[in-house]
């Protein structure tokens, strides 16, 4: 997609591109009426303009901006417009979960830390009938401190959604954290993300997917069809009742995970 470092959209002066995809690409902005930085995520027209997606927006992206919690990243503006649709978020610095694990696995600790901050998030979204759909680490955001919080809520389930075709750049990710349900086509609930929870916490603890090196349709087979494999780098101690949550959590018939 076209690079937009340098222009300046409603305000907001997009300094830097920050991540990008086949849906469209986040920038790092400065917002001079505030006197502030922010992300900007821009979403490609192609998108943007489908009908499906023109229905949906405004009503979901009111829904986020509704969401206030600790833990979530706060949508501060959006807009639609024939050259794209755009969303105005608190611009967080420590980066995102998927680049901290590029510096290896968390302790048993972090990664409790992070579970709590990340599922309470999700609960507070859920008691308000939010599910975010979308749950991995490049959606789980870190301030200064290490502290977690969630991004990028419905916006890619409106996409999927709709009838504009999938690009193959899109693939990895969207196989990263996707429930069987999801993976069949059937109507998502809080037990879909609480399956990709439990992707999430295993992948913190070891630093990679469970199924790492695999083509993306090889990767949903599965997670369509076989139990994540256990976990053998945490202290033996706790390693049962570890791989007792995860397995729990990313049981492939949702009503057999955990309720909340």
């Amino acid at each position: 997609m076209t690079n937009l470092i340098g222009q300046s959209i409603k305000g907001y002066e997009l300094l830097e591109r920050i991540g990008a995809g086949g849906f469209g690409a986040v920038y790092r902005s400065y917002q001079s009426t505030l006197g502030r930085e922010v992300a900007v995520k821009v979403i490609l027209p192609g998108y943007a303009n489908h009908p499906e997606f023109i229905r949906r927006f405004e009503m979901e992206a009111q829904l986020v901006a509704r969401l206030e919690h600790l833990h979530i990243v706060p949508l501060y503006d959006y807009w639609r417009d024939p050259d794209g649709a755009y969303l105005v978020m608190r611009w967080m610095r420590g980066g995102s979960l998927q680049q901290a694990l590029q510096e290896g696995p968390f302790d048993l600790e972090p990664a409790a830390l992070l579970l709590d901050q990340v599922a309470s998030g999700l609960a507070a979204a859920h008691s308000q009938g939010v599910i975010h759909c979308d749950l991995k680490p490049s959606n789980v955001l870190l301030d200064e401190e290490g502290n977690a919080y969630l991004a990028d809520f419905s916006i890619a389930r409106i996409l999927r959604n709709g009838d504009s075709p999938m690009q193959e750049e899109d693939a990895p990710g969207l196989y990263d954290g996707i429930s069987p349900e999801q993976a069949r086509g059937e109507r998502p609930t809080p037990q879909t993300d609480i399956y990709s929870l439990g992707i999430l916490l295993y992948q913190a603890l070891t630093g990679e997917h469970p199924y790492p090196g695999m083509p993306p349709v090889q990767r949903l087979y599965r997670q369509i069809n076989d139990p994540l494999p256990t976990i053998e780098n945490v202290d033996e101690s706790v390693r049962a009742a570890i791989n007792e949550v995860i397995q729990k959590a990313t049981a492939k018939n949702p009503k057999h995970r955990y309720q909340d």
